[in-house]
């Protein structure tokens, strides 16, 4: 987008629109990322989205291997809008790929580009959650409701993960374990001296998408009568 139709397209929205939209971004990071592996049930699914959101985690990788992922518009109360979600699914064609290596492309996508990976597991390995390394980009793998984190994303991760438990109770729901151990995360992040904020390049980037999505319906007949406008000068 050219930065005078970024310009034409922000003079559309309330002055205070654009003050939340700078106030929200400057909090937003992508050195913390999370990634859901066949998370099926609605509910969880947009629990999830909406702690991400709001706690400032921008990228969501989304692992459709068995199953769609559908978040409930209810739940997550739009957050999805606002958040960049990289869904990772079998193509059309690939019937004969089996569908665990959606996962282990997705994980090594994300190791290719500096994220240690790490997944939650109740195994006697892992790591409790005071323990977890945070020296660099890291990406948080949660399961699928009652199968967990497949063991092909398992043994493709650098670490396991888990929350200590002291009750009869084995394990929390998946957007329970969201929120207690991105919310931990966040906070040691925010306390950190690692820079964790967008670039000047994706601040922009990001509000002008923001902008484009609050405009809706809105956005189509602007863009041509910016176009009109240009043309006739």
């Amino acid at each position: 987008m050219s930065q005078a139709l970024s310009e034409y397209l922000k003079q559309c929205l309330t002055d205070d629109r654009l003050q939340r939209f700078n106030d929200v971004v400057k909090f937003r990071t992508r050195h913390l990322t999370v990634v859901l592996e066949n998370v099926y049930h609605e509910h969880n699914a947009s629990a999830v989205l909406r702690t991400c959101d709001c706690l400032g985690i921008q990228d969501v990788h989304v692992i459709e291997s068995l199953n769609s992922f559908a978040p409930n518009p209810e739940v997550a109360l739009g957050a999805s809008k606002w958040l960049t979600v990289h869904n990772y699914r079998s193509e059309p064609d690939s019937s004969d790929r089996p569908p665990s290596n959606i996962s282990v492309d997705c994980i090594r996508h994300l190791k290719e580009n500096g994220f240690r990976v790490l997944s939650t597991s109740p195994r006697q390995d892992s790591l409790p959650l005071s323990q977890v390394p945070f020296d660099q980009k890291t990406a948080i793998v949660f399961g699928a409701e009652q199968i967990g984190v497949s063991d092909e994303a398992i043994s493709e991760s650098d670490d396991l993960i888990h929350i200590p438990m002291f009750g009869f109770t084995e394990s929390f729901n998946v957007s329970v374990s969201a929120a207690v151990i991105l919310q931990h995360l966040a906070t040691l992040l925010h306390a950190s001296d690692i820079d964790w904020q967008l670039t000047d390049t994706e601040h922009g980037e990001l509000t002008e998408r923001w902008v484009r999505q609050s405009l809706g319906s809105k956005l189509e007949p602007l863009i041509r009568r910016f176009n009109d406008e240009q043309i006739s000068r």
